[in-house]
């Protein structure tokens, strides 16, 4: 008792308050003097006090016999029974008291043959306790109404005050006499206590028998070697009787009145306290100026039928129905507009704020309040209105239970009771005037949420907006304090989540955004859930019998600090919740009602609580079989709980084979409900047990608890078992983290996002296919901005490699790749990038949500690592094949510009003495030059042009031979493919197909973009060997064929169709034919290329050059570095260009918006440019062909991005970059070679082998100048440097006169390949609406999934048999129980594939961007696709109210 004093001393006022109400549950006494060890003052805790509740059943005629009440102790004037020693005695007063109180022994007062106690104390010495004695209205009760006691510890003689106290309280005093001779102080005392008027019991300790007296209410009672029994009894019978005669009772309230006489200090005279009390005593008159019945409807205005109202419509907005002629679209406008109504009139209600939540709010928000003042006002309001819901309510009960008495008793009507039952009527009312009457603090802080809810989203006056922002720090505050705050309003079944997001924002703001542990509890009505967290934690959930906690609290509590690493958090937030199957809620809505909040409460927790009252299987198999399901559906949204199951109530707890058994039944019964679920769910992976679902050891996972109380209440202790029991569940909880494998805890903001999102989901009816993760799809959208830039760096660096290897290939300086150094090069790059990528998986916040994708990532990125290896690998095989084939004709050219140089030299030779003028070289150069053409183009006669027409044809008639009229299909091809009903049948199998004729679309334009789509392939396809510089070939004519083919099969495929053999006919025959020309150019091009009279005049100009300057006497170096300088300049000129279009490319990436976030960011930046140009045939080709259309929104931004004036800029500082290089080279091989004495063929060779590394600097075509007789290798080095200072002079100079516009064309089709290689991805659309996935990965794994989705009218679908458009969206009508064709869209994946491939949400995530492009461009829409925006396709009017400015301020 020293140390439950000790602590009492140390604690605040609101602790001692607590304990006090712990003390009074546990049947001990409680301190009601305490002298103070320090000051010598008595104190009085009358706020620890005053919250003493206790419940009984009298059988006095005074009150209310018979009936059960719960009362307030404070102010429930009783009978006060005082006992007090005299001297010292062998017999312990306190051990006599606790037998006259309790039947089963119970220490309600400690004393010394206690275990664990002496016969000294130090800190007891002068306490007064008080307890009270309760009857159950039994026969056996000891009394029969309710008894206070009085025990005065140690000597009365040494504690005057408190004696004097005890004296003016009591009704009753019993006096414990020692067996000693008493001193005259203690004489006297006792002489006082026997002339008192108040009754008086003596008992003698050092006498075995004492004569009776007359007096009746004197009684001297032996107590010496007395039977216990016999002693306890005759006390008992005189304190009855005395108790009887002398009606005096008195209250705590009383007693303060007494003390304060006395002079003893009372803890609510504390200055706080009595602010704090006239706050409440404010707010409560304010209170009861109004009638009960009109109460909250006059002062909490927000939460009656207009809140539950806007719940209801709330929960329709996903729930939609499909009747009548209306769109669903319009009946979500209806819905919003109708919610938009209900907050209009709470706001009206509210508007202004009624003076009682005025004031409220600011006794909790004003700064002149301290933090202990705002404590005491909320503990006092709480108190008073628990008082003055008390009083209202007793009339009502009354009322209700002789009703229902009357209700059951009556005659029974055949077919049940109905609503129109009079006694039925006036119970429902008598109900409401119930629930009209109660009034706490959980619906004063509801209705705070309401005024934020109704208030937040509106303009505001100053005054009304700074109430408004303050209103999430008080749930902060509570929340802080230790204080439950509401968390779905019971009353309606609602998350105010817009309150409930701000609260826990604000707490973030507080207390920084902490590692929050989150426990929650389910089990049916009245299972002692709340009880247990109390127990566990010291919390303040209410308790009592019935449906007590209404919806769901949360309440916070802080760890401490030095168990922080070992638990891995620093928060704990509990989630108390109603009971599950409430008698009061009919079974249909019970159960959905409870599988919702069992679904919210499951999500919610890190480890969910399954409490379990008692042995009845029926209720056993209710609550677990609810539990299950929820578990599952966690499962299906990849969310992974903990549960622990607690049997409560269960005799012999601790029988160790009892246990084993029921472990065993409790698993057998829940891999049962585990099967049976997961077939209702329709799960594809097969589940097999509880384990399937859910980590669970039911050796570990599973308690039993004994019965909360050791006999029957109101007197009943607690069983010290339930403590133990509670107290190694409370170590299994906390240490989840070790037992619990993947343990990751939450932050305070991400719990914000998954309350969020798990409401959001439940607002739907399917759970699983509408629940979206709000923190995985952020965390997502951030992973895969890392990956693109992570793909950049592989992309750049093979972009550079690439460029080496060919330079060098070119070049001559490498012969063939080898992949083994190819790969070890590019693992020099991908090993950082692997660390990089681990490093970011490990060490970001967010990384247990990570790990998920780890594999994917490392394999995404090693496949695009090796993907760029094998793409260098092809094409430098490609070059080194061109190069073998070219390799004669390349020697063969050499050859010839040999010769050349040589005839010219010679002639210049001759001429330079003759100084003539430039016309007279050029034409003696023409001469020569003639001659020497007409040697060349006869070594050789011209080969013949390949019919490219005929070719075509032929492989036409070869691979369609089986078609009888296909000589004159091929013949007949004039360009121009037309789809044709009759010719190409394919409108009676568009009308045999279920699953794309229920879309209700245009056949003619669906064909017509399919059509286009293969088109589009092939002119890629064509495109890209027309960039490859190669010559015709039959085998194209094969590809294309093969490419057309395909392209069909997987549509047929996906689609489960048949293409007419005609449509593949006719549609193969126009593309081969169409590209006839195509092919053509690329003959006559590579012929070009081929023909060594046509290379060669390419450089007459540069032999020209050479000629004159040979003519003018110019000598061997200056010759040897002019040439050499007009080869390097195309060389230059295509490196530069290389290298600009790679930094053109990394600088969008890096820094256009448009580019360096993920596919939905492109998407969003594409609808804005679609907007700025509203184009309607831009809008046409972005819906129908989107590839097509990113590829010109590229080429676009590419283009924009080239002519700007910092382009020029660029393009020179690349150009200064090669001269740099250049003119290193020149330094490094002049030194080198003068080192070994080398000629300038050998200069010319390391000058090449250095360079070609850089740039294609081909040594072939340098032999002409090899032979140069060059002595001074020193003067060419100066030389080469002077005119590669000229020459790039002159680049220069031509970049900023035609700012680059002759190289920029090369730059833009280099730039936009760089950027369509990197922003691969998935273009598959969504087969309702064409909205496209989102998928950065081409061909992905998994199915496919949008963001936002689009109305179906957008992809041109209609309602069957009319001509009115669907605009219906897709997410939209899987939330409704609207069908398509036979199939409902609930159930799309049923439809097989497209369907089955997408993930479509249901929710209303609707973007105001299209609704603006239908009603934009509805006209043309309407010619281009036939139907018309009529009846159930009508545009609802809210969508014509959208600008362009807030559709794209949505999309930013």
């Amino acid at each position: 008792m020293d140390i439950h004093m000790a602590v009492f001393h140390c604690a605040d006022d609101f602790l001692r308050q607590y304990i006090f109400s712990k003390l009074s549950s546990c049947q001990f006494g409680l301190p009601l003097l305490v002298p103070n060890p320090f000051t010598q003052e008595t104190e009085f805790p009358l706020w620890a006090l005053r919250n003493i509740k206790k419940s009984w059943q009298s059988k006095s005629k005074t009150d209310s016999p018979g009936k059960y009440q719960s009362r307030h102790m404070f102010n429930t004037p009783v009978p006060v029974v005082s006992f007090i020693r005299l001297g010292e005695s062998s017999i312990s007063k306190s051990q006599i008291l606790n037998s006259v109180i309790s039947k089963q022994k119970h220490t309600v007062f400690f004393h010394r043959h206690c275990k664990g106690s002496t016969r000294d104390c130090l800190l007891m010495d002068g306490v007064v306790e008080i307890t009270w004695y309760c009857p159950a209205g039994k026969e056996d009760d000891v009394f029969d109404d309710c008894v206070a006691f009085l025990n005065l510890h140690g000597d009365a003689r040494d504690h005057p005050e408190q004696l004097e106290f005890m004296q003016s309280v009591s009704t009753v005093n019993v006096v414990l006499l020692s067996e000693h001779p008493l001193d005259e102080e203690r004489k006297h005392i006792s002489k006082n206590l026997f002339k008192s008027p108040v009754p008086l019991i003596v008992l003698f300790s050092g006498q075995e028998k004492r004569p009776t007296l007359e007096n009746p209410t004197k009684v001297r009672l032996a107590a010496k070697n007395r039977n216990e029994a016999e002693l306890n009894k005759e006390i008992i019978s005189h304190i009855q009787h005395c108790v009887n005669m002398y009606e005096k009772k008195t209250s705590i309230e009383l007693f303060c009145d007494k003390a304060r006489k006395h002079q003893f200090k009372v803890d609510e005279d504390k200055k706080s306290c009595r602010d704090g009390r006239e706050q409440a005593e404010g707010l409560m008159s304010l209170l009861r100026e109004e009638r009960s019945s009109s109460l909250k409807d006059k002062l909490l205005p927000l939460q009656g039928k207009l809140w539950h109202d806007w719940c209801r419509k709330d929960k329709e907005q996903y729930r939609l129905k499909c009747e009548g002629k209306e769109s669903l679209q319009c009946q979500l406008e209806a819905i919003k507009n109708e919610k938009a109504a209900i907050r209009k009139k709470q706001l009206e209600a509210a508007s202004p704020p009624n003076d009682f939540m005025r004031s409220f709010i600011n006794c909790l928000t004003s700064p002149h309040h301290s933090q202990e003042t705002r404590l005491y006002m909320l503990q006092w309001l709480r108190m008073f209105l628990d008082e003055f819901s008390f009083g209202a309510l007793t009339g009502y009960e009354e009322e209700y239970l002789s009703t229902w008495a009357t209700f059951k008793c009556g005659p029974k009507v055949k077919g049940g009771s109905t609503s129109t039952d009079p006694l039925l009527m006036k119970l429902n009312t008598i109900s409401d005037n119930m629930n009209a009457t109660t009034i706490g603090l959980q619906h004063i802080m509801r209705e705070t949420s309401q005024m934020y809810e109704v208030f937040k989203p509106t303009k505001r006056q100053k005054e009304t907006y700074e109430l408004i922002e303050a209103l999430p720090a008080i749930g902060a505050e509570m929340l802080m304090s230790g204080l439950p705050l509401e968390l779905m309003d019971g009353d309606a079944a609602h998350v105010p989540l817009l309150w409930i997001q701000a609260v826990l924002d604000r707490l973030t703001e507080t207390l920084g955004d902490k590692k929050v542990f989150v426990l929650s509890v389910l089990g049916l009505q009245s299972s002692g859930k709340s009880t247990l967290l109390n127990a566990m934690f010291g919390l303040q959930f209410t308790v009592s019998a019935g449906r007590c906690t209404r919806g769901a609290f949360m309440q916070l509590i802080k760890v401490d600090p030095a168990l922080v690493d070992q638990l891995k958090y620093e928060y704990v937030l509990v989630v108390d919740t109603e009971g599950l199957r409430p008698p009061e809620l009919s079974t249909n809505t019970s159960l959905s009602h409870d599988n919702e909040l069992a679904t919210f409460i499951i999500g919610i927790g890190d480890i969910t609580i399954i409490n379990i009252m008692g042995e009845n299987p029926s209720e056993m198999h209710d609550i677990l079989q609810i539990c299950v399901q929820a578990f599952l559906r966690m499962k299906q949204v990849k969310i992974t709980p903990s549960c622990i199951f607690v049997h409560q109530n269960v005799a012999e707890a601790s029988a160790g084979e009892k246990n084993m058994e029921g472990r065993i039944n409790l698993l057998r019964k829940l891999d049962a409900m585990a099967v049976t679920a997961a077939k209702e769910e329709q799960i594809d992976k097969p589940v097999t047990g509880f384990s399937d679902i859910i980590q669970f050891d039911v050796r570990t996972q599973v308690f039993y608890f004994q019965g909360l109380l050791e006999g029957d209440p109101p007197m009943a202790p607690p069983n010290p078992s339930y403590s133990q029991n509670v107290q190694q569940l409370k170590n299994k909880v906390l240490s989840i983290a070790q037992w619990r494998s993947g343990c990751r805890f939450f932050t305070l903001s991400e719990v914000k996002d998954r309350i969020s999102d798990l409401w959001n989901g439940l607002l739907k009816e399917n759970f699983v296919f509408s629940f979206r993760n709000t923190l995985e799809i952020m965390v997502y959208i951030d992973l895969e901005k890392k990956v693109s830039e992570w793909s950049w760096k592989l992309r750049k660096h093979a972009l550079d490699k690439e460029n080496e290897l060919l330079n060098q290939l070119h070049s001559n300086i490498i012969k063939d790749v080898n992949p083994k150094d190819l790969i070890d090069d590019f693992y020099q790059v991908y090993d950082p990038l692997k660390e990089e990528i681990d490093t970011y998986f490990k060490e970001n916040k967010n990384s247990e949500i990570l790990i998920q994708w780890k594999v994917t990532i490392d394999r995404r990125l090693e496949n695009l690592n090796g993907e760029l290896i094998q793409d260098i690998i092809k094409k430098c095989k490609d070059v080194i094949t061109i190069r073998k084939s070219r390799s004669e004709l390349d020697h063969r050219n050499s050859d010839y510009e040999a010769e050349l140089h040589e005839i010219s030299k010679n002639l210049a030779s001759k001429l330079k003495d003759q100084r003539l003028t430039d016309q007279d070289v050029e034409k003696q150069f023409d001469s020569i030059w003639t001659d020497w053409s007409t040697k060349v183009a006869n070594d050789k006669p011209p080969e013949k042009p390949v019919n490219v027409r005929a070719a075509v044809e032929e492989v036409l008639q070869t691979n369609f031979s089986n078609q009888k009229d296909i000589t004159d299909k091929i013949r007949g091809e004039r360009g121009l493919f037309m789809l044709d009903v009759k010719k190409h049948g394919y409108l009676a199998w568009w009308k045999s197909l279920d699953t794309w004729h229920l879309l209700h679309r245009n056949p003619d334009d669906c064909m017509n973009q399919y059509t286009q789509q293969v088109t589009n392939s092939v002119n890629r396809y064509i495109t890209g060997k027309e960039a490859e510089g190669r010559d015709f070939n039959d085998s194209f004519i094969h590809e294309i064929l093969s490419i057309i083919t395909s392209e069909i099969n997987i549509y047929t495929k996906s689609n489960k169709v048949e293409f007419p053999k005609e449509y593949l006919t006719d549609l193969s025959v126009h593309l081969c034919i169409k590209a006839v020309p195509t092919f053509k150019r690329m003959h006559s091009s590579f012929r070009k290329t081929v023909n060594p009279l046509t290379y060669l005049k390419s450089k007459r100009d540069q032999y020209l050059q050479m000629f004159k300057n040979l003519c003018k006497g110019a000598n061997s170096i200056t010759i040897f570095a002019d040439f050499l300088c007009k080869q390097l300049e195309p060389a230059i000129k295509q490196q530069m260009n290389q290298k600009t279009s790679r930094q053109i490319s990394d600088l969008l990436i890096h820094n256009h918006p448009a580019f360096n976030g993920n596919r939905s960011n492109l998407e969003n930046h594409i609808l804005e440019h679609l907007a700025e140009k509203q184009s309607f045939e831009d809008y046409e080709e972005y819906i129908d062909q989107p590839y097509t259309y990113f590829i010109g929104f590229i080429q676009e931004h590419v283009k924009k991005y080239c002519a700007n004036d910092k382009m020029t800029n660029m393009h020179i500082e690349n150009l200064c970059s090669l001269e740099s290089v250049v003119l290193t080279v020149n330094t490094e091989v002049t030194a080198e070679v003068v080192t070994q004495r080398g000629d300038a063929k050998t200069w010319l060779d390391s000058f090449c082998k250095e360079l070609g590394t850089h740039m294609v600097i081909n040594r072939e075509d340098l032999k002409s100048i090899e032979n140069e007789d060059i002595q001074n290798l020193t003067e060419l080095k100066e030389m080469m440097a002077k005119c590669l200072n000229e020459m790039v002079k002159k680049m220069k100079e031509q970049e900023e006169q035609n700012s680059g516009k002759e190289s920029f064309a090369t730059l833009e089709s280099q730039a936009t390949k760089h950027m369509l290689d990197h922003h691969q991805g998935c273009w598959a659309q969504c087969p309702f609406c064409k909205a496209i996935c989102t998928n950065t990965i081409p061909n992905h794994e998994g199915d496919h999934s949008v963001i936002f989705h689009r109305p179906q009218a957008v992809a041109g679908n209609n309602w069957k048999d009319t001509d009115h458009f669907a605009i219906e969206f897709c997410t939209t009508s899987i939330g409704s129980d609207a069908y398509f064709d036979s199939i409902p869209y609930k159930r799309y994946r049923d439809a097989g594939e497209p369907y089955n491939q997408w993930i479509i949400t249901a929710d209303d995530s609707t973007q105001r961007y299209w609704k603006w492009f239908l009603c934009t461009f509805q006209s043309q829409w309407e010619k281009k696709k036939g139907y018309r925006f009529a009846g159930k396709g009508e545009i609802p009017s809210g969508w014509k109210k959208i600008t362009l400015q807030s559709a794209l301020e949505e999309l930013k």
